[in-house]
Parts: C-alpha cells; sequence; structure tokens
C-alpha cells in the first residue's frame, strides 16, 4: 500500500521508469496548508532558519516522492507520511538525499513490532529469539518505524535513517561514508574511545542512568553508538556537547549543521507538540 498522493499518469510513468532511465520522480509539493499543519507536528522546524526551512520542505518532497511508504494493517495517511518524511530530512538537510540512495522503502506498523533475531554470542553460541522493536534498518532495504513510538519520540526516525547513512561504506558498523577532509582516523580513534568508555560506564553500574551522557542502549554496538549521539546531537546537542566534545565536532563536520545553535534541547515528540498546538 503506498500512502503517497495520486499522480497523473505522466507523473506514473516517470516514477516506475524514472530508476532505469536515470530520473528522479519530481517532488511532491507541499501545499501552505501541509505544511504548516505539519510545522505544528513537529517541533524542530520552528528552530530552523527561514533557508532551512525552505530546503527541509523541499527535501520532503523529494521523500515523498522517491520513497515509498508502506502500512502494515493499515495505510499511511499522507501526513504521517509527512512527519517521517521530515524527520528522515534532517540528517541530510546539508548533504542532500544521495546518500540515501539505497533506501527506497519504509514500512509502517501501527505499534511496536517482534520480528526474529539471530545472533552469535561471545562464545560462538547462535542465539534466536524475539525482540521488540520500535524501529529497525536494513542494510540495503527498507527502514521500519511503529508509528506509536514515532509519536512519542520521534527520534527514532533519525536513528533508523542513521543506520542507513552508516550502511554507506557496505556494512552498519559506525563508519559511515566521511566527507572530504575528514579523517577517518580520527574518527575512529575518538569515537572508538568514546564507546569503550562509555560501555565500561555503563557496566560498571557506578554511574546512575540518568546521569549518562547517552541512552545505555548505545553500549551494545559501535553502530547503535552512533545511532543513539546522532539522536542527541539533533535533539540533546547541548549534553552532547558538554559530555562528549570530540564526537559533537565529529558529528557537526559531518552533517554541516551546528544544532546547538537552535537549543540545548528540541523537542522531538509530535503527539506532544500536536496537544500544545495554538
Amino acid at each position: 500500500m503506498n500512502s503517497t498522493p495520486q499522480f497523473p499518469l505522466r507523473g506514473l510513468f516517470r516514477r516506475l521508469l524514472g530508476p532505469f532511465a536515470g530520473l528522479e520522480p519530481e517532488a511532491i509539493a507541499l501545499d501552505n496548508d501541509e505544511w504548516e499543519a505539519l510545522r505544528r507536528r513537529v517541533p524542530f522546524i520552528a528552530c530552523l532558519t527561514p533557508e532551512e526551512r525552505s530546503r527541509l520542505r523541499e527535501l520532503i518532497g523529494q521523500i515523498l516522492a522517491q520513497k515509498e511508504f508502506i502500512g502494515i494493517a493499515a495505510e499511511p495517511e499522507p501526513w504521517q507520511c509527512q512527519v517521517i518524511a521530515a524527520y528522515a530530512a534532517l540528517p541530510v538537510l546539508e548533504l542532500g538525499l544521495e546518500p540515501y540512495r539505497d533506501w527506497r522503502t519504509l514500512i509502517l506498523y501501527p505499534d511496536t513490532f517482534v520480528p526474529e533475531h539471530e545472533w552469535v554470542d561471545e562464545a560462538g553460541i547462535v542465539h534466536q529469539g524475539a525482540i521488540p522493536q520500535s524501529g529497525e534498518a536494513w542494510e540495503r532495504g527498507p527502514v521500519i518505524l511503529s508509528w506509536n513510538d514515532v509519536e512519542r519520540d520521534a527520534a527514532v526516525v533519525v536513528h533508523e535513517m542513521t543506520h542507513v547513512l552508516d550502511a554507506g561504506n557496505g556494512e552498519v558498523n559506525g563508519f559511515p561514508p566521511l566527507p572530504r577532509g575528514h579523517s577517518p582516523e580520527a574518527w575512529t580513534e575518538d569515537f572508538s574511545r568514546a564507546f569503550d568508555g562509555f560501555v565500561a560506564a555503563v557496566e560498571s553500574g557506578r554511574v546512575p542512568e540518568s546521569e549518562l551522557p547517552l541512552d545505555p542502549y548505545a553500549a551494545t554496538a559501535p553502530e547503535e553508538f552512533l545511532a543513539v549521539a546522532v539522536e542527541s546531537f539533533f535533539f540533546e546537542p547541548g549534553r552532547l556537547r558538554e559530555a562528549m566534545p570530540e564526537i559533537y565536532e565529529h558529528l557537526v563536520a559531518y552533517f554541516g549543521q551546528e544544532p546547538h545553535r537552535r537549543g540545548a534541547l528540541i523537542a522531538s515528540s509530535t503527539q506532544t507538540a500536536v496537544e500544545n498546538a495554538p
């Protein structure tokens, strides 16, 4: 089920045949009513400069045109797709959509989903189990989200899109393709040191969870450390900048953005934004 608006026949042919002809579908322009409704639902838009808002609006239209939104149990409403597209566009505000070239499909569940997973522990033993998820990104595959979790905290969209960016080097490992001039050695050294220190703090139990600079989930793997750090970068920039200045500066250089100039803490609950709207 595709939640994007109906296209004229010419636009449909362009959408279907465009990838084979080296073309992308024309962006879907949000009308003024749609844009104002989206601004009420997405708190971070108010923190952007006029130029950034204009660029975000354009990127949202490109995402809606180029990516397929599929609902499980119910077809996503256009406004839901617009909210997700807004949060997906935030990390690439200065990068454009090229880093998302391998991402084509967004699958939306109504609530937390429970996929089967297989993993190997340190002893080499293979385990299988069902783990509840609010989001998931497959390498060179779809991004999967739970709408209820997006409503509670849309930072989950940024988290999963970070995995898409991370996969640009061929695997999801906490080391995305870096811009020209960004030292891979410095990135690896600083992220490895920060990750090891964070894991030690979590495992020691001596630091209360509320005082940790990141959610403890960041300690599960380098790629999760990166994704959680990026969440903090965009929505708790003051905290990340103070606690992990090297990581913050790497992300500034990577994304070409300085979220701390927008505010130390930026809301990411779409549900609260609607409730508090005038």
